[in-house]
C-alpha cells in the first residue's frame, strides 16, 4: 500500500496561490507551467499544486485554459475578429485546438457561441 504524503498549507501558501492565480489572469495568453509559476511566486511546485486545488478545484494547467475560454467568449461576443485570430490573442497556437478546446468546455463550438450570442 503507497502512502499518500500531506502537503501542509500555511496562510502564506494559500497568499502565494493568491498570486499565482493573479498572474495567471494577467498572463494567460503566455505559456505557463507549474514549475514556471512555482518559481514565479517562490512556491515549491507540490505545494503550488496542493493550493492550487485546494483553492480552485482545477490544476494550473486546467484553470489556464479555462481562463483562456472564458476570454474567447468576450472576444468572440464584443468583436467579429476570426477565430484564428481569437486563438491567437488567448494564447493558443493552433486554432483547431482552440476549437476542439472551446467545444469540450463550452459544450459548442466558437462559431455556434458567437451566433447563439446574436441571436
Amino acid at each position: 500500500m503507497q502512502h499518500v504524503r500531506t502537503i501542509r498549507l500555511t496562510p502564506v501558501d494559500m497568499k502565494s496561490i493568491d498570486l499565482a492565480i493573479a498572474y495567471i489572469d494577467q498572463n494567460y495568453r503566455s505559456k505557463i507551467s507549474a514549475e514556471h509559476l512555482s518559481i514565479e511566486v517562490n512556491l515549491p511546485k507540490e505545494k503550488l499544486q496542493a493550493g492550487f486545488q485546494k483553492k480552485t478545484n482545477l490544476t494550473v494547467h486546467q484553470y489556464v485554459i479555462q481562463i483562456r475560454i472564458e476570454r474567447a467568449k468576450e472576444l468572440l461576443i464584443n468583436t467579429n475578429s476570426p477565430l484564428k485570430s481569437i486563438a491567437s490573442r488567448i494564447g493558443f497556437v493552433d486554432q483547431s485546438y482552440f476549437c476542439k478546446v472551446f467545444k469540450r468546455l463550452a459544450d459548442t463550438s466558437p462559431i455556434e457561441f458567437r451566433l447563439q450570442q446574436v441571436g
